[in-house]
């Protein structure tokens, strides 16, 4: 045991000193959230599954456990469809959990997660560059870090991008820590905070790239032969194989693209571009540069076993990407963002370091440059959009039906999304309300509405499909734009039509278009069937159906 522990003790002094760069970096992070307005504002659609799907969780542990999870799972469902445990992992999920147990399950309480994650991950992006790149080239790294407009928008939601990179540089630190002391202990922790990192989210595989870039680049082929470098494979497939088996089949059903050379060729230029917009160009050939750098050094004997292992972290984050054909989107470079800024410090600092420069302003002179490339992309980020629906939940509880609590959402799909999570935040007595997705008794089609048809042909049908279900309450928000949803129009048409009996009760028009809450007067006086709306929504349903409704998974 003291052993053991006597591994940890180098890493525990490493630590000091970190008290100052984190209270700054919590700091620009709260700033950069007010700035986007993020408080105040509902949660993108990810972000609404994300915090569902945390909020489940919250809700079973504060249960007592009364039920098996799969039947509590499946009532929660059905109140809040937007439960997204099996798309994504249920790890950090568990985390935020933890969290909303201890802070409440507000936004406040969840977007404080989010900053401190995006802190934790900036603090270690600097823990590792200061003993190999200086104080500077630390600063640098880790300011650069929590500006980037990728993890600034991870920032102010709650995504698992941010969580992502954290886990995978905290498993790279342990990894650093095995190639330099070679223990066991260490190679264990790599490889559970590596099945951590697979068990958020898809792209943590990346780490099993991890250990070969590793042995590539310092040329350490010795490893090879030793029984503590092959220890994580066993501890990642206990832990993660048996979900990624059951799992798989629900989550390359989203993929965008396919896997092969296509991809290949359309993900590097694309990913590329991407980092070029986020980071400046400037930015981005001193992190190659710095990462050559960090690997050729090991010809001269000057290796660096953390300098290599981050270079391994960088290729394995780049390759992944350019191989599993999942989507291409920004924020799925976040893994990436971490070494990139490491390698790009060191690479400024050994400038500094070249006898034939003779100058000791030059490596701050070239972080000068490169802090400048990087203000245009941080001023970049845009504000998120508020579609009223914050204020819409409020008016929701205060019209709320005792013995008939429904409510029918007819909006785009973020609107959608946006109001199940703002519905959900807002109740006391969790889950007290069904909420009926239009998209799913009116339309749908495919995962995530790819193939999206209207379920009815004409407004009169519209109406006996709510009537059906008893719906005494129907939050509409119309979609103006070209692939709006052809439900949204035909509840619009139906209010219009019926205003005698569709009264509005609530109406946001500080958005646009605005948030029009309506009781039918019909269904008012009916209670709820309950055992019509579990079917509908329930999550079994609605992964075994192949017709209209298979909206999210």
């Amino acid at each position: 045991m003291t052993d053991a522990f006597s591994a940890f003790r180098p890493t525990l002094r490493r630590t000091s000193g970190l008290a100052p760069p984190a209270v700054v970096l919590f700091l620009i992070v709260l700033y950069w959230q007010h700035v986007s307005g993020c408080y105040g504002d509902e949660f993108g659609e990810d972000a609404t599954s994300h915090y569902i799907s945390a909020l489940v969780i919250h809700d079973y542990i504060r249960s007592g456990f009364s039920t098996s999870p799969v039947a509590f799972l499946e009532d929660f469902h059905a109140h809040y469809p937007l439960v997204g445990i099996g798309h994504w992992g249920p790890a950090f999920y568990g985390v935020e959990a933890l969290w909303m147990l201890v802070f409440s399950t507000g936004r406040t309480a969840v977007l404080l997660l989010s900053a401190v994650m995006t802190t934790l991950t900036g603090i270690s992006v600097y823990a590792v560059s200061a003993p190999r790149t200086g104080r500077t080239g630390a600063w640098f790294a880790a300011i650069g870090f929590v500006i980037s407009p990728i993890i600034q928008e991870g920032s102010s939601s709650v995504m698992l991008d941010v969580p992502i990179a954290a886990s995978c540089l905290g498993a790279t630190m342990f990894y650093i820590r095995y190639i330099e002391t070679e223990r066991w202990i260490f190679a264990a922790l790599f490889g559970v905070a590596a099945a951590f990192a697979m068990l958020i989210k898809g792209n943590g595989g990346l780490l099993a790239l991890l250990p070969s870039f590793v042995v590539l680049f310092g040329w350490r082929w010795d490893l090879l032969a030793k029984w503590s470098f092959w220890l994580p494979v066993p501890i990642v497939a206990v832990a993660v194989l048996p979900w990624y088996v059951v799992t798989y089949p629900l989550v390359a059903e989203g993929f965008r693209y396919h896997w092969g050379i296509a991809y290949f060729l359309t993900a590097t230029a694309g990913n590329f571009s991407y980092l070029e917009h986020a980071e400046g160009l400037p930015l981005l050939l001193a992190g190659i540069g710095g990462g050559i750098a960090a690997v050729a050094a090991r010809r001269h004997g000057r290796a660096d076993a953390g300098l290599i292992c981050v270079a391994a972290l960088a290729a394995a984050a780049w390759v992944f990407q350019l191989v599993v054909p999942a989507a291409l989107q920004d924020r799925y470079l976040a893994p990436l963002l971490p070494p990139l800024l490491i390698l790009t410090s060191y690479g400024v600092a050994a400038i500094g370091r070249l006898r034939w420069i003779g100058s000791a302003w030059a490596a701050p002179a070239v972080f000068g440059v490169l802090a400048i490339s990087l203000v245009p992309g941080a001023l970049s980020a845009e504000p998120q959009q508020h579609l009223g629906y914050v204020e819409a939940a409020r008016a929701v509880w205060h019209a709320r039906i005792g013995a008939n609590p429904s409510i029918l959402v007819a909006a785009g799909d973020a609107g959608e999304d946006a109001a199940i999570a703002e519905l959900a935040m807002a109740d006391r007595h969790r889950p007290s309300l069904y909420v009926v997705r239009g998209s799913r008794l009116l339309g749908g089609g495919g995962y995530n509405n790819s193939e999206y048809v209207p379920r009815f042909d004409n407004v009169a049908e519209v109406i006996g499909a709510i009537d059906a279900y008893a719906i005494p309450l129907v939050l509409l928000q119309t979609d103006p734009s070209s692939g709006a949803w052809a439900h949204v129009a035909q509840v619009q048409q139906a209010a219009e039509r019926n205003a005698d009996c569709w009264k509005p009760v609530f109406r946001n028009d500080q958005v646009t278009p605005p948030v029009i809450l309506y009781a039918l007067c019909n269904n008012g006086t009916k209670k709820a069937d309950v055992a019509k709306l579990t079917t509908l929504s329930a999550p079994r349903s609605l992964m075994a159906r192949a017709g209209p409704g298979d909206s999210k998974p």
